[in-house]
């Protein structure tokens, strides 16, 4: 280990891997630290095309043989009931896989590009005024450790390093949050073969009531059941009890390709996993993949959108390593690239959960390329397809937004509902007009993430449309009977009703 180095990766996931394999190629010297000892479990196992593509330019296709992964075909998504589905195919060649050594793999690519690599936690960032110019570290064998970076990359996941450094900006709550997810793998299932593949399978029950099922060998099955908070309270409060309902009430035809499931690996429960962190570049740092973002795993654009990013950061830091002056430009380009990327992911599942029958019919539609394009995650292209658009237009559409009147009350109340229409843990809004502007939220629960978001929307709304007769108030269950008469008021959304009702 070296006590300078070109760029220090925190986190040796795909990401991270990636990011160093494709700098030390460019002769850069690269050290990357991982704190858990590869190969390890890890979900996410489902790739889509533009990880199929990295796969193909990078000379793996072979490993992809040699560890049984198998190629998939596409993606069959199947309806509440098993009464309705749609098939969406692949374009180009990709796979699923099993985490633990499709990870292990890329480590050892970019070990054998000339990557350094030590297995440590990294502990504090150093810096110098708001430049960041290394961190210290301690090894796996207790030796702690100092050492220097002109950039250094947080890739380090749902970790989120440089946002607890309180380098890059805090993790915020994102509009997908509020859900569990309880997954593991298993034999005796009954897979989906076509065309010389094994198909993923997404099961649809209700609004963030779903499951998945991925081949991730000739033998082995990987099965997630995803619910909110509020359903996974209902049927048990256990991962144990609510992965069981699941697997025998969400859907039938999940029912009867695992009826005789075989479970070969631990449980495994993901919670609250939608967050966004802001600003996530900076002077000498820059985050890649979910150490800055992570929206929703039903399209598993994970990896991918990881494999992605770390092509574009490279790209961004070799020009900086090369011309130091060019960085604030370089690294801002970066972040808008992601920023659109994540944008056009985010608007594909919001129209996939508000409008499930018209993203059915769009997928074998005139726009049912460029839905195919952005499931196989061509979503940071410069120019929006024409699907996107319509997406983004759909969703902006509100009747009684448009029955506001014209002027600065009608762009706040646009503003409120785009962006908590399908904002889990905000139940309903309010837009009263009586003597300014006061908007009242009505949340599930007193929790300490909603408020901060609610924080966060507040000072956004304070600085575009300034502080005078504008007013932001919170109400949770408990304190309802406090609210003010709704009389007169603009109901922007109001989900309780439907939240009552049994699943």
């Amino acid at each position: 280990m070296r006590e300078q180095y070109d760029v220090v990766i925190v986190g040796g996931g795909p990401a991270g891997s990636a990011s160093a394999m494709l700098l030390a190629e460019r002769g850069r010297l690269v050290l990357m630290l991982e704190r858990d000892e590869f190969p390890r479990y890890h979900v996410g196992e489902s790739l889509t095309g533009t990880a199929g593509d990295f796969i193909q330019r990078h000379g793996l296709l072979d490993d992809m043989a040699r560890f049984d992964f198998p190629p998939k075909p596409g993606v069959r998504v199947v309806g509440r009931d098993a009464q309705n589905e749609f098939y969406v195919p692949v374009l180009r060649p990709t796979w699923q896989v099993r985490r633990a050594e499709f990870d292990n793999l890329l480590l050892e690519r970019a070990k054998a590009a000339g990557a350094d690599y030590v297995r440590a936690s990294a502990k504090e960032v150093l810096r110098e005024g708001e430049r960041v110019v290394g961190l210290s570290l301690e090894t796996a064998a207790g030796e702690e450790v100092v050492v220097r970076s002109k950039v250094m990359i947080d890739a380090s996941g749902q970790s989120v390093f440089l946002s607890r450094q309180e380098v890059a900006g805090p993790r915020r709550v994102a509009a997908f949050n509020r859900q569990i997810a309880m997954y593991s793998q298993f034999e005796g299932v009954e897979a989906e073969e076509r065309d010389g593949g094994r198909t993923t399978i997404i099961f649809y029950r209700d609004t963030y009531h779903w499951a998945w099922m991925i081949p991730v060998s000739s033998t082995v099955v990987s099965i997630g059941v995803v619910l909110p908070t509020t359903t996974y309270k209902r049927r048990g409060g256990t991962a144990k009890a609510a992965m069981a309902w699941g697997l025998e009430h969400l859907n039938p035809e999940l029912a009867r390709r695992a009826q005789k499931r075989v479970q070969v690996e631990d449980m495994h429960v993901s919670r609250n996993y939608s967050y966004s962190v802001n600003p996530f570049v900076g002077e000498g740092w820059l985050c890649v993949g979910d150490s800055h973002a992570f929206t929703d795993p039903i399209f598993s654009f994970g990896v991918s959108f990881a494999l992605t990013e770390a092509q574009r950061a490279v790209a961004a830091i070799d020009a900086v390593l090369d011309a130091p002056s060019e960085e604030a430009e370089r690294f801002e380009d970066y972040a808008r690239y992601c920023r659109n990327g994540h944008k056009r992911a985010g608007e594909l599942i919001r129209y996939f959960w508000k409008f499930p029958a018209f993203f059915s019919f769009m997928t074998r539609g005139q726009m049912g390329e460029d839905i195919v394009r952005l499931l196989a995650g061509d979503c940071f292209t410069d120019e929006p397809f024409p699907a996107s658009v319509e997406m983004q237009r759909s969703l902006e559409e509100s009747p009684v937004v448009d029955q506001v009147p014209e002027g600065r009350a009608r762009e706040i109340a646009r503003s409120i509902y785009q962006r908590f229409d399908f904002f889990q843990g905000v139940d309903a809004a309010f837009l009263d007009l009586e003597g300014g502007v006061k908007i009242y939220f009505m949340l599930t629960e007193d929790d300490i993430d909603l408020y901060d978001s609610l924080y966060d929307f507040e000072e956004q709304l304070f600085e575009d449309f300034g502080r005078d007769d504008l007013a932001v108030v919170s109400y949770t269950p408990d304190l309802v009977d406090a609210m003010p008469p709704l009389e007169g008021v603009y109901t922007l959304f109001d989900r309780r009703k439907r939240r009552e009702v049994e699943l």
